[in-house]
């Protein structure tokens, strides 16, 4: 037996389903393509049933080819990729699993490095921790006072990454 390659098991399937026609020269026609091309593919009758037979039963209506599965594979290793370079540049202790930033932990950061800031991002930092106890997070026009303080003093921040 030949081997069975991917274009041409995709010829044979065309031709398997026009025996299924109500037309008898749609079907005559068929069993006369598949004949020459097995005999162009060096295959058999036979040689087809066997592959039917090794199918264990299970019928695909659409089966990944080798080519699906590489580019698959591709996006899924450019994916991990995109996502440990975000672990390394975000690190864990500003930031969740999931991209979510940590706000307390990013307040006090500030807070603790708040001799670097004007006055009044010293007053505006100085009691933040706190807030983010009480209130869990910055409300409002805080968000992006607080994140640009952080990326002032080196913190990382993701514009793709939602922070609401």
């Amino acid at each position: 037996m030949s081997t069975l390659n991917e274009p041409v098991a995709k010829r044979i399937a065309k031709l398997f389903c026009m025996l299924g026609s109500d037309h008898d020269g749609e079907v005559l026609g068929a069993v006369g393509a598949m004949k020459r091309l097995f005999k162009t593919e060096g295959l058999s009758f036979p040689d087809i049933a066997i592959v039917i037979e090794s199918c264990n039963g299970q019928i695909e209506a659409k089966k990944y080819s080798d080519s699906d599965a590489e580019i698959i594979f591709a996006r899924g290793v450019e994916k991990g990729r995109t996502e440990e370079a975000t672990k390394q540049k975000a690190p864990p202790e500003f930031y969740d699993a999931d991209g979510r930033p940590r706000w307390y932990e990013i307040a006090e950061f500030c807070k603790q490095n708040s001799s670097q800031l004007t006055q009044w991002e010293q007053g505006f930092i100085s009691d933040m921790p706190s807030r983010m106890v009480k209130w869990g997070r910055p409300k409002g026009g805080q968000i992006p006072i607080l994140m640009g303080i952080f990326v002032k003093l080196g913190g990382y921040y993701d514009p793709t990454k939602s922070i609401i």
